[in-house]
């Protein structure tokens, strides 16, 4: 019998030669996943009727799979770290940007993690006085397919001796039991993307609801996890003030002194997303070309809301460290009053570490 029917919908499991005796591969056999498997060299074995999100592809990454945040040309970039290591999402959200640059369609799990947790205590060891952020959640939803993967796991066992690593797994399902009984768990971070239940109705597909993903939130609380929430994308139509009010005050339940970090980010996209993101409400709002290519808010109207979201979290999480996400210096400085290097909270974790990795530009 399957244990996760949320994959009842995959018909197709591709693996690679190298991945074949992969602890992971082994853990998605047992599984008993409603699927037929089959052995390829390469991904270019799929067929191309198989091309498709009812397939998963189980490889070994062939190139690096740590990179610096790929950031934007013209944005105050934090420098986080992300590891590739579940690629596609099946959640479906409107505004989701993968849907611009992923063209592979099947889900591809990269089951070596050795490499990446390599770098990362190398990392660790070189940089000892250095915040180092690092997460899964660029590519991917860190929990979506990790139930039975169970791939987080092996990072956050692997990385808790070091206490300047934060691993964070990110998601908007609420799918974290199988994290819970994990020790030692370091400064492993369990973080939630946020949103009002009106805009994840909307917008979010398949994810989870608000108030299942903050049920998951005090489980992973109450086991030792810190959390993050990152309110991205913001919409702000409707009643938007009232709206993201109530959803700050649902997050006053939580210990203020227990959160990593939460993030903000207004709806943003390049113009190659905005032909599939169909007719959207929040498409008719006012909208202008970044530096960066992707069509924002005004600046006055992003200065607006960041400052009222701002302000509320302040009063509802008081010393939670916030910051915004791809924004300009221009509004950092008009909604903080200066850069985030020059604040005591935001320092550490905008330092950026010494490491080969980063690009010189982004």
């Amino acid at each position: 019998m399957n244990s996760f029917p949320f994959l009842d919908n995959i018909r197709h499991i591709y693996v690679t030669e190298d991945a074949l005796d992969f602890p992971a591969t082994q853990r998605a056999k047992n599984a008993h996943l409603s699927a037929t498997w089959h052995l390829v060299k390469t991904k270019n074995d799929i067929p191309a009727e198989h091309l498709n999100r009812e397939t998963l592809l189980i490889t070994c990454h062939s190139g690096r799979m740590l990179h610096p945040c790929p950031g934007t040309r013209g944005h105050v970039c934090c420098n986080y770290l992300t590891i590739d290591l579940y690629e596609g999402c099946p959640l479906g959200c409107s505004y989701c940007i993968m849907q611009s640059y992923l063209n592979f369609a099947p889900m591809i799990i990269n089951v070596d993690t050795k490499r990446p947790i390599s770098e990362l205590i190398k990392l660790a060891k070189d940089n000892p006085d250095a915040e180092i952020r690092v997460g899964t959640g660029e590519v991917g939803d860190s929990n979506y397919l990790d139930p039975v993967f169970r791939l987080s796991e092996e990072f956050i066992r692997a990385l808790a001796p070091y206490n300047n690593i934060s691993f964070e797994v990110k998601t908007k399902t609420a799918w974290i039991d199988h994290l819970l009984d994990i020790e030692p768990k370091g400064r492993a971070v369990i973080a939630f993307s946020v949103n009002p239940q009106r805009v994840i109705d909307e917008e979010d597909g398949d994810a989870a609801g608000l108030e299942e993903r903050l049920t998951a939130a005090e489980k992973a609380i109450k086991a030792g996890y810190r959390l993050a929430f990152h309110f991205d994308p913001i919409i702000a139509i409707g009643e938007w003030q009232k709206e993201y009010g109530q959803v700050i005050d649902m997050l006053g339940r939580f210990d203020a002194s227990r959160i990593a970090w939460i993030s903000m980010g207004t709806i943003r996209y390049p113009a190659a997303l905005r032909k599939k993101m169909a007719d959207r409400p929040y498409l008719y709002d006012e909208f202008i070309p970044s530096k960066d290519g992707k069509f924002r808010y005004l600046q006055k109207r992003r200065v607006e809301i960041y400052s009222r979201i701002k302000e509320e979290l302040n009063k509802a999480l008081p010393g939670a460290p916030v910051y915004m996400c791809m924004e300009s210096s221009a509004v950092w400085k008009k909604v903080f009053g200066s850069l985030p290097q020059k604040q005591q909270e935001l320092c550490n974790i905008f330092k950026r570490v010494k490491t080969d990795i980063y690009r010189e530009e982004h």
